[in-house]
């Protein structure tokens, strides 16, 4: 058995060529570039078994022999780390009598029980490679293929291959990440998290790539402080990146949402710990994640404009105006929509996520770190958590002062600060009773609910208020008045859903804090 250690990225054929064909990678020992076709079937059972256990099974062609390899499917916050198991077989069939590992045999067999395994999938790539080793001893295959996966039963697909690989073959993580970043600085590139089998069985099963929640964060109960923070970061940096192909191939405007909130996540992330790991690295980490969010939520914004705002409206009412209003709405949406494909493809981005795994793998906060301070990563997270939790729970009842008198912009600061006790509840949520949580998460999420209705009551005026400066000379009184139709009809909202939101918060306040359990 192995260990594979791997980052991927998609980039445009032409600029993989180019790393392909160079050299200079300064500090650094590039080997030749040595290129080969490779061709791989991959297995399965009729009801994908495999692949729905996180296996893949394959039998690559290797000169005039035959390789079967099974690995395990582990997409990590950045990084893939898949176990390999690899032997010799005589012919492109499969043999899973020869699978080396007793357990991993088993457990395919376990899998197959005396059915059938089928081609599936096949893999025809031509891959440029090149050795790289860095001055401390580190090796690192290149890789870039270019090829097609194609799907060989329920129709027929074939999906083009792009995508740079950099392997780790010996030395630190820490390095693999360095050469990427090097790499990001040259071309463009977009973290590509999915593997070439990941990729083809959801071809080969109709679906469609798509964006992904964040999930709950790993936590054991007993875990410490620095435990919890590292874990919670390498959450969110996941989120983060897997969202990166429903944005960057897929122009899904969930993908955009997600990203957007992984990276609030992040930044509320970093500023939730305690005073030890407010290092300068992660505060800049934390400053560049911002400017991100921003060009994010530009392209959210006009996309909940577009289909929770202004398409009420459309449905309800035949205003004179409206189909213009629509048309330059969608002459926005698209030109943000083209800075924020080419930004997830960009170093601002994609160095972005490579300096955070890289401070998350180097323990960056530790740097320079007292002995107090070294004393405080090992206190439990559970004193931390309430630390925190008390904190945000007093920055949002301080932002709820005089409630019934607060003003649009002191609304909105107060839903960022629930937004940031809901994050930090969701981080240290499973070192708690789930029962406790559940129902303190769930008045808080009723509650921002109501807030974010609010805030896109407030959103329209000012999209509406760009679409008129967007139309220029096309503006008219038609376009006029039907601006201020969508946004008399919103503004109408606003006082009925603000009296919820008043009896909301005085229901949470009443809500048990888990944390002080």
């Amino acid at each position: 058995m192995s260990q594979e250690i791997e980052i991927r990225f998609a980039g445009p054929e032409r600029d993989l060529a180019r790393v392909a064909k160079s050299s200079a990678l300064h500090g650094f020992v590039v080997g030749r570039a040595a290129t080969r076709r490779l061709n791989a079937i991959y297995y399965d059972t009729p009801k994908l078994a495999f692949a729905k256990a996180g296996l893949s099974l394959r039998v690559r062609k290797n000169g005039r022999g035959y390789i079967q390899t099974v690995k395990d499917e582990d997409f990590g916050a950045l990084v893939s780390q898949r176990h390999e198991y690899e032997c010799k077989v005589p012919s492109p069939q499969p043999d899973l009598d020869s699978i080396p590992d007793a357990d991993v045999r088993e457990r395919i067999q376990a899998l197959v029980d005396g059915g059938e395994i089928n081609p599936v999938i096949e893999t025809d790539i031509l891959r440029t490679t090149r050795h790289v080793k860095s001055p401390a001893g580190d090796e690192i295959e290149l890789a870039v293929d270019r090829g097609q996966i194609r799907t060989l039963v329920n129709g027929h697909a074939a999906l083009p291959i792009s995508e740079l690989e950099l392997e780790l073959k010996q030395g630190t993580t820490a390095a693999l990440f360095d050469v990427a970043r090097r790499l990001s600085r040259k071309v463009p590139l977009a973290v590509n998290p999915e593997s070439k089998s990941e990729r083809g069985m959801r071809a080969l099963e109709g679906q469609e790539i798509s964006a992904h929640k964040a999930g709950r964060t790993e936590l054991s109960p007993d875990c410490t402080a620095e435990e919890a923070f590292r874990a919670t970061l390498l959450h969110c940096l996941r989120h983060i990146a897997r969202n990166v192909p429903a944005v960057a191939q897929a122009r899904l405007p969930e993908g955009v949402h997600q990203i957007r909130v992984g990276l609030r996540r992040l930044r509320a992330a970093l500023s939730a710990s305690g005073g030890e790991f407010r290092v300068r690295a992660l505060e800049s980490l934390r400053e560049r994640a911002k400017t991100l969010a921003d060009v994010f939520g530009d392209t959210r914004e006009l996309d909940v404009f577009a289909t929770e705002l202004l398409a009420p409206v459309e449905e309800a009412a035949n205003k004179p105006g409206l189909p213009q209003v629509r048309l330059i709405l969608e002459e926005l949406r698209r030109e943000s929509w083209d800075r924020t494909a080419e930004l997830v493809h960009s170093d601002d981005f994609t160095g972005f996520l490579l300096d955070l795994a890289t401070a998350i793998e180097t323990r960056v906060w530790r740097e320079s770190a007292s002995h107090e301070q070294l004393f405080a990563f090992f206190r439990p997270a559970h004193d931390l958590a309430a630390v925190t939790l008390d904190k945000r729970l007093k920055q949002a009842g301080k932002r709820a002062k005089h409630l019934s008198s607060l003003n649009v912009q002191q609304r909105h600061r107060l839903r960022i600060a629930l937004k940031k006790l809901r994050y930090s509840a969701e981080f240290f949520a499973p070192i708690f009773p789930a029962k406790a949580v559940s129902e303190f998460l769930e008045r808080l999420s009723k509650l921002q609910d109501l807030f974010g209705a609010l805030n896109d009551a407030a959103m329209a005026e000012t999209i509406l208020r760009r679409i008129d400066e967007h139309a220029g000379e096309r503006s008219g009184m038609e376009l006029l008045e039907a601006s201020a139709f969508v946004d008399g009809w919103h503004q109408s909202r606003i006082e009925p859903t603000w009296e919820k939101a008043k009896k909301r918060w005085k229901r949470f306040i009443k809500t048990d804090l888990f944390w002080q359990k």
